[in-house]
């Protein structure tokens, strides 16, 4: 199979798949999941990277994520390389820990971005195992499963810290625990079923996930890049641009009625607006976290990450800073 396009951008979303060679286990016990983890982590937070839901299987992993700096690549690399070092040297085992290329497909739209948090969690229930199992069966399986972002979704465990819970409040409810507590149902409303809107639209496009008109920009784009070039490469839209903390904070401060200067003080008025800046800089900009810390006022980049979970806490609660706060991230 030739190798697969990618379409990258700053703030593209993407469905991340990864096999094992051969179909082979690459997770074989407890030690090697916390590892995984630990390493993406590492890879997180190296690259800017938001993490929205994943799930670890023995031979497999998911990712749903965003990438606000437009780098995929420099994170996956990151990431499978750091494990492929670990598990072939504990494994004393060469060759290729992971099977060719990752998949990567772009998704949006909040319909599919949901679906594809329903999907990822249900995996370890969607197996050979659990094929005739009762929905009893299942639910103990799903809800056992520790290697997930789903018990942190649905309220059986506490929120974690590497996961991004921004599209929770689409469930509806007007409060974390109730939007949880709907996740749950919702995902447990197709432990016997398989979703057949989710699965038309994925096989509608190799390289995109969506509706159809997402889906034929997508795909358009590609053809458009396949004419100019005969191997297969990343795809960067030209009208994408580099985004600055000047240009943040002017999109903030003209957002909120404020001056830039607001932007770096301790004024209680600001305060919203200061903590949605520093996020869109993080989310969109090279700076790294210390710098930011200094630019803001903070003094250590430890508060950088106190205010980040600080805002990523109200932003799942207020709908309201949410519609402010995605359309300046759209602006860009």
């Amino acid at each position: 199979m030739p190798r697969p396009w990618r379409i990258r951008y700053a703030g593209a979303k993407y469905h991340v798949t990864s096999r094992g060679n051969g179909r082979a286990e690459v997770f074989t016990g407890a030690a090697d999941y916390e590892r995984f983890l630990e390493q993406l982590d590492h890879a997180v937070e190296e690259d800017r990277v938001i993490l929205y839901a994943y799930v670890l299987m023995p031979n497999h992993y998911h990712l749903f994520l965003e990438t606000p700096r437009g780098n995929l690549t420099r994170f996956m690399q990151r990431l499978n390389t750091a494990y492929s070092m670990y598990f072939r040297y504990k494994k004393q085992r060469p060759g290729h820990c992971f099977q060719g290329r990752y998949g990567a497909k772009l998704v949006d739209g909040d319909e599919y971005l949901v679906r594809l948090t329903r999907y990822i969690h249900l995996n370890p229930v969607k197996v050979k195992r659990y094929a005739a199992a009762t929905r009893e069966e299942k639910t103990t399986a799903l809800d056992g499963w520790k290697w997930s972002s789903y018990r942190g979704y649905a309220g059986l465990g506490p929120a974690e810290d590497r996961v991004n819970y921004r599209w929770l409040p689409l469930m509806g409810r007007p409060t974390t625990h109730g939007n949880r507590a709907a996740y749950r149902t919702y995902v447990e409303g197709l432990l016997q079923e398989t979703d057949e809107v989710l699965k038309e639209a994925d096989g509608r496009s190799r390289y995109a996930l969506g509706d159809e008109a997402f889906q034929e920009e997508a795909e358009q784009t590609l053809q458009d890049q396949m004419q100019d070039t005969y191997f297969a490469e990343d795809v960067i839209p030209a009208k994408r641009r580099s985004v600055g903390v000047d240009d943040v904070e002017e999109a903030v401060a003209k957002a909120y009625g404020l001056g830039r200067e607001d932007l770096h003080s301790r004024r209680r008025h600001a305060a919203e607006a200061k903590g949605v800046a520093l996020e869109l800089c993080c989310r969109l900009t090279d700076t790294t976290q210390r710098a930011l810390s200094l630019r803001f006022g903070y003094g250590h980049e430890s508060s950088v990450g106190k205010q980040r979970h600080a805002i990523a806490k109200r932003l799942a609660e207020d709908k309201g800073l949410q519609r402010r706060f995605n359309r300046l991230f759209s602006s860009f």
